[in-house]
């Protein structure tokens, strides 16, 4: 269930990468900036997903990208800003989990891992700067969503927690790099969010089922897509206008360490 924030973005314009899935962390934003007040435009590569999102949001702007293609990322942007007059915000949460063991690993899984989490990141904050470098300054912000994989491995994604801790040395680059644009760069790093980026992997769904039956975490629970979008809309919001270069865990308490077993504790 959302939850209702009280960020007013008015006067504002959005773009969010990877907002087709229901369930997903992409929607989720979405839907909060547009709550707050936002304009927003938005892309994915599941275009029948992503037809729906554009009936729920007649004003916003909604485009088929694949995150890899240069070109098509800078013309998504470049149409954005031309509709909506200069766009503020940019949250890049487009990426991919195909889990899988590294001895049996295909490279291109590894490479197309990398390509969508990481290059994906990187064409569309390129893009972005160079959108609005030539607009009046302003207050812009990006928020780049990692995970808690940046921090730790684990098997059958070893991969994948590669990408995303490139992502978190990628936000700092950004951070600097872009302060002489008057853009700010955080990046927001959840924990285990039950979407359905799991589905029709047999391995990973039945270790998110365990999940599901015993969390085992302080918060006990599984994240959601809608856990995310507070701290995402804070790090976008002039709240946090001192901070950039940084990384918010939403992870349940996961890394603060781990709890013994209840029987244990009694």
């Amino acid at each position: 269930m959302f939850r209702d924030v009280t960020f007013a973005f008015r006067d504002r314009a959005a773009i969010v990468t990877g907002v087709a899935s229901p369930s997903g962390i992409g929607r989720a934003v979405l839907d909060g900036l547009a709550r707050a007040g936002a304009a927003v435009a938005g892309c994915d590569v599941d275009a029948r997903a992503l037809a729906d999102v554009a009936r729920a949001y007649p004003d916003g702007f909604f485009a088929e990208v694949d995150v890899r293609d240069p070109g098509q990322v800078e013309a998504f942007v470049a149409e954005a800003v031309r509709r909506f007059g200069d766009v503020h915000f940019l949250v890049n949460n487009a990426g991919i989990a195909p889990f899988g063991a590294l001895a049996d690993l295909p490279v291109e899984t590894f490479a197309a891992t990398f390509d969508v989490n990481v290059r994906g990141q990187f064409l569309f904050a390129r893009a972005f700067a160079r959108g609005v470098r030539r607009l009046p300054a302003g207050d812009r912000a990006v928020v780049n969503i990692s995970s808690i994989s940046a921090h730790k491995s684990g098997e059958l994604k070893a991969h994948y927690a590669a990408s995303k801790a490139a992502v978190g040395s990628l936000t700092k680059g950004m951070a600097l790099e872009f302060s002489r644009l008057g853009i700010r760069v955080n990046a927001v790093e959840p924990g285990t969010i039950d979407t359905a980026i799991v589905a029709g992997q047999p391995g990973i769904q039945r270790l998110v089922d365990a999940a599901r039956a015993d969390p085992g975490l302080p918060v006990n629970r599984l994240g959601t897509g809608s856990d995310i979008v507070g701290a995402t809309l804070f790090l976008l919001s002039d709240a946090a206008s001192y901070i950039t270069g940084a990384a918010i865990l939403v992870d349940g308490g996961e890394m603060a360490g781990s709890l013994l077993d209840p029987a244990a504790a009694a």
